[in-house]
């Protein structure tokens, strides 16, 4: 079995079938978690359902080191798990599970500005049900799931401050990476050197001036992600005034 679904199958067609089946068959299961958490389950289930979801997504991603291993490929420049996705897949079923809002409120942004380019483009080549394409959907549709699970379930809302907090800490694992990287002579989080294919990042300038400009993006992305919750806030402040 575990040669079965480790088996190449480079065929991913980006745009393809397979790719928008991806995109809506997990977003289903995220809208319907979302849905019964609001409707159906207790608070002890809103918290034990989301960790169970976030556990499944972090062993997806923690098998690619046994997979690669197994196969007798891993790269110690490639597989060790510090890229950001890999990092928030580790951390978010207990931040889910504690309902640890300041730890939801730095990797909301992270997962949203980054996952956001990583189901529009993504770079992975493997077709289902080759395991990579299992772990990579369960990745960067998961994590989303479970920040927004935190604003529609929980009830969390973010401020300018977040955001702050958020680039600051993004900053900061990206500094210890970068020095890994020329460790390792590694690229990961592609912090010296673009991604292989046509991505977003194609359109930036070249390294190292692409951080500056991703520094920029990180901006405005995160300034677009605090629009819901200003609109929320600002409608929640109103009908609190017209109560009054």
């Amino acid at each position: 079995m575990i040669d079965y679904i480790l088996a190449d199958n480079p065929t991913f067609v980006r745009y393809g079938a397979e790719h928008g089946a991806s995109l809506v068959i997990w977003w289903i299961i995220g809208i319907s978690m979302m849905y019964f958490a609001r409707t159906k389950w207790s608070e002890l289930e809103q918290r034990r359902y989301i960790f169970y979801f976030g556990i499944f997504v972090a062993t997806t991603q923690l098998f690619k080191v046994f997979a690669k291993l197994h196969l007798g490929t891993f790269d110690i420049t490639t597989d060790l798990p510090l890229e950001l996705c890999n990092i928030m897949a580790l951390a978010m079923p207990f931040i889910m599970l504690y309902k640890w809002r300041f730890g939801w409120s730095i990797l909301f942004f992270w997962i949203c500005a980054g996952t956001a380019q990583a189901m529009i483009t993504p770079t992975h080549i493997a077709a289902f049900p080759n395991y990579e394409a299992i772990r990579y959907w369960a990745v960067h549709v998961g994590l989303p799931i479970m920040a927004i699970y935190g604003a529609v379930v929980y009830g969390w809302r973010l401020t300018w401050k977040d955001a702050l907090f958020s680039a600051i800490g993004m900053n900061v694992v990206a500094l210890l990476v970068y020095f890994a990287n020329i460790v390792l002579e590694a690229n990961y989080m592609y912090l010296n050197a673009k991604p292989p294919g046509a991505t977003l990042y194609s359109i930036l300038a070249p390294w190292p001036y692409y951080i500056l400009c991703l520094e920029g993006v990180i901006f405005i992305l995160f300034s677009l992600l605090l629009v819901p919750f200003m609109i929320i806030g600002y409608k929640h402040k109103k009908k609190q005034n017209i109560a009054s």
